[in-house]
């Protein structure tokens, strides 16, 4: 059970998150209006749904700043109830710092998993939708790339040509493809042309295909007829580059947790680097033990009585070196994904080192 002390420390520690969330909030609303607005202008559009497309982002921001609110919305209440002398009196009586945390620091942890599995689905499909948004009124382009149980599927127009290319398997860098499938269709979306190839390979500016099976559609009066052949070798102009094709794959950012692990697998299947989807999950993962060092952290800059003086300066460590964390994030994840060390040892070190930190600094400064 939860005892009067704990709940009352539980609705201060809430009143802390909730208002460091709201400043937040507002900060990241404010800031991204801007920018849309500007992009919008840039963009010569008076079309673009801003207030849609703020709505839909901001989700996906708020998450990305989650860590800060924690500590900050920690370092608030902790502080509140450091100059009120509560934990002075609390301490007195015989309570310990770990007895007194350990109710936040476990609401922490609740937040953190409710952060990757009810938060996070919704901030993702937000950003999907945002994506889609923005790639169509500010960028004039659409997603060419997409991976579903059939496998791999490409879309390009040259030269007034829409083509869809389907393969069942690819290399990593997505430049050599295995059992294809190949539709064009003119302007106006009629099919001309269907193909089937054993491999293909992506060249300077075409497609090289192999083994193909050409089915080719023409109408004449209404009727439609087929003539089929079979070709060696042939090559299909493209716009495509092996970059584009990496760069067309949904951001993890914008699949949700639960969806996850199913998508690794189909880009698994097809013969592509998960890499990036594996580290956002790990790191997903890890959210609890992150929140819970915020806590932690927070508490052993802020839980000391006033009269000892430099609360500013305290506020400021604690706030240098919450951005640290971020930056060891930052560098650890940036070696994840370059597949320099292990996806695990990416997302989960700095957690882990920012709670070794908070339990050492708590250690030392509260003697147990």
């Amino acid at each position: 059970m939860i005892g009067t002390m704990n709940q009352y420390l539980l609705r201060r520690h809430l009143a802390g998150l909730g208002l460091a969330l709201l400043a937040a909030t507002a900060l990241v609303v404010l800031g991204d209006f801007l920018e849309l607005t500007r992009r919008s202008s840039a963009a010569s559009r008076d079309d673009v749904p801003v207030v849609l497309m703020l709505a839909l982002h901001v989700p996906s921001i708020l998450t990305k700043t989650l860590p800060f609110v924690v500590l900050l919305g920690s370092l608030t209440a902790f502080l509140r109830l450091a100059r009120s002398s509560e934990l002075v009196v609390t301490r007195a009586a015989g309570v310990s710092v770990w007895r007194l945390l350990l109710w936040p620091t476990a609401m922490a942890m609740v937040l953190g998993a409710l952060a990757f599995g009810v938060w996070n689905p919704i901030a993702s499909a937000a950003l999907a939708r945002y994506e889609t948004l923005e790639s169509r009124y500010l960028r004039g382009q659409e997603s060419q790339l997409s991976i579903s149980e059939d496998g791999l599927w490409l879309r390009q127009s040259v030269r007034g040509i829409q083509t869809v290319i389907n393969a069942q398997e690819s290399s990593a860098d997505g430049q050599s493809l295995s059992t294809v499938d190949i539709y064009q269709f003119d302007a106006d979306g009629n099919q001309t042309r269907r193909m089937t190839a054993e491999s293909g390979i992506l060249r300077s500016n075409y497609w090289e295909f192999s083994a193909v099976a050409v089915w080719t559609f023409e109408r004449d009066g209404g009727s439609l007829t087929t003539s089929p052949g079979l070709i060696d070798e042939i090559q299909i102009p493209t716009d495509l580059t092996a970059a584009r094709i990496l760069e067309g794959f949904a951001p993890p950012e914008t699949l949700g947790f639960w969806y996850l692990p199913d998508f690794i697998e189909r880009m698994e299947a097809s013969g592509f680097s998960s890499v990036r989807h594996r580290l956002y999950q790990q790191t997903e993962l890890a959210r609890p033990v992150m929140f819970a060092a915020m806590v932690l952290l927070a508490a052993g800059f802020a839980m000391r009585h006033v009269r000892f003086g430099s609360t500013g300066r305290r506020v400021l460590l604690c706030v240098l070196a919450g951005f640290g964390l971020f930056f060891l994030s930052d560098f650890t994840q940036a070696l994840g994904a370059a597949g320099t060390v292990p996806v695990v040892l990416a997302a989960w070190v700095p957690p882990v080192a920012a709670l070794m930190l908070a339990i050492a600094l708590l250690l030392h400064l509260e003697d147990g």
